[in-house]
């Protein structure tokens, strides 16, 4: 029996807008550890290529 997970919506307007206002320490609150990765996705996030499937993205969306 294939049992398949129900389908997830997620706002990128508001997920961008968070990563964009996000500071180092609140990063690491949610487990971005280095300033590096922090800087990468707010760079993803200017450009509005967002990798919903990345690791750290799943955490900043979990958090939301």
């Amino acid at each position: 029996m294939d049992v398949k997970k129900a389908q997830e919506f997620v706002n990128e307007k508001l997920v961008s807008d968070f990563i964009l206002k996000l500071t180092p320490e609140k990063a690491r609150e949610i487990g971005i550890n280095h300033r590096s990765a922090l800087a990468y996705l707010k760079k993803k996030a200017k450009d509005g290529s967002l990798n919903f499937k990345a690791k750290n993205v799943n955490r900043a969306v979990n958090y939301i």
